[in-house]
């Protein structure tokens, strides 16, 4: 039954695909390296606030000013499973909102109904996106991002500032979307990568959000280190403080412990004793220079107020924070 549903979906979507994979091998290696500030959004693990960090970017990018001209400000959300990130970013940066600078435009490219795992939706709904889909996709999105804002203004891209902030689905190891087309498909189940692997070819440095609860250090470290192993560049690392959890003896409030703060330093120390190991055995620098030595890299956030959002007074109360923390990406640029 599965061979059937296989064939089925291949024939379905092979012209689709023959088309993307056309496109995206008649396209140069150079566009797969966005001229513009693209940064890939991944985090430790599923609620960990990838979305708000990502609204609070796109929010920091759209009050921006760019020496007197309006740029565009871009979300994309490769791989929706349920719900609307999408929508999430938009009612956090409302076009009515004083002071606003620039433009928002959001992109979901590929949606499910179910909220679970892309590998088990694009079964569960018999609609497969394959790992070419997905990357050919978003590579001629950026194109056509850039594309679009030279056709107004030839010099534009070495005058002003177009921000994309791309949003990845649950953590930096979870699945990508499952289809026949995939290399990795047998005879019992359509084939899939890990987010990392499928976002790899495109060379895009990484804004990432850690762990910040109890037990968050590992995922975090295991995290990263499969970034940089992929050879991610990881241009900044952000937690958000959660709830403090009192102390195991059961003292009052000055007992309690924040563990997002705890996490940050303890990935500065590790950090710190890992380029201090490479920097002896290689003679050089490390993959943790650039992070060690940037303040304001590795950041911790306030607890978020108790949902439903929009979340104004708190992402107002950090304005500041996310602001550098742009200025921080641009200059990384």
């Amino acid at each position: 039954m599965l061979r059937q549903i296989a064939c089925s979906s291949s024939r379905r979507w092979s012209a689709n695909t023959a088309i993307c994979r056309r496109k995206f091998s008649n396209s140069s290696s150079e566009s797969l390296h966005p001229r513009h500030r693209v940064h890939l959004l991944f985090g430790a693990n599923t609620d960990v606030g990838k979305s708000v960090i990502s609204s609070g970017l796109v929010r920091a990018a759209a009050l921006a000013k760019n020496d007197g001209y309006q740029s565009t400000v871009n979300y994309i959300k490769p791989l929706q499973c349920g719900g609307s990130d999408e929508s999430f970013v938009l009612l956090n940066n409302d076009h009515r909102r004083e002071g606003r600078m620039n433009d928002v435009h959001c992109h979901t490219l590929f949606s499910w109904k179910t909220p679970a795992s892309p590998h088990l939706v694009s079964r569960w709904e018999n609609a497969p996106v394959s790992d070419t889909e997905v990357v050919s996709k978003l590579s001629l999105l950026l194109r056509d991002i850039e594309e679009r804002e030279n056709s107004n203004d030839n010099n534009k891209l070495e005058t002003a500032t177009i921000t994309t902030i791309i949003e990845t689905a649950g953590g930096v190891l979870s699945p990508s979307s499952s289809s026949p087309l995939n290399k990795t498909t047998t005879s019992d189940h359509w084939g899939w990568s890990t987010q990392a692997d499928l976002y790899a070819p495109l060379r895009i440095p990484v804004v990432f959000v850690g762990d910040a609860k109890l037990g968050g250090i590992s995922v975090t470290f295991s995290s990263l280190e499969a970034l940089w192993s992929r050879g991610y560049r990881v241009d900044a690392v952000v937690f958000i403080e959660g709830e403090n959890s009192s102390s195991a003896d059961g003292g009052d409030d000055s007992d309690s412990i924040q563990f997002g703060k705890g996490n940050a330093e303890a990935l500065r120390e590790y950090m710190s004793m890992r380029h201090q190991v490479e920097c002896q055995s290689s003679n050089g620098s490390s993959v943790f220079e650039s992070l060690l030595q940037d303040e304001g890299a590795i950041m911790c956030l306030p607890p978020l107020p108790p949902m439903p959002v929009p979340l104004d007074d708190w992402y107002q109360s950090n304005e500041g924070s996310f602001s550098c923390l742009h200025e921080l990406l641009h200059r990384k640029v």
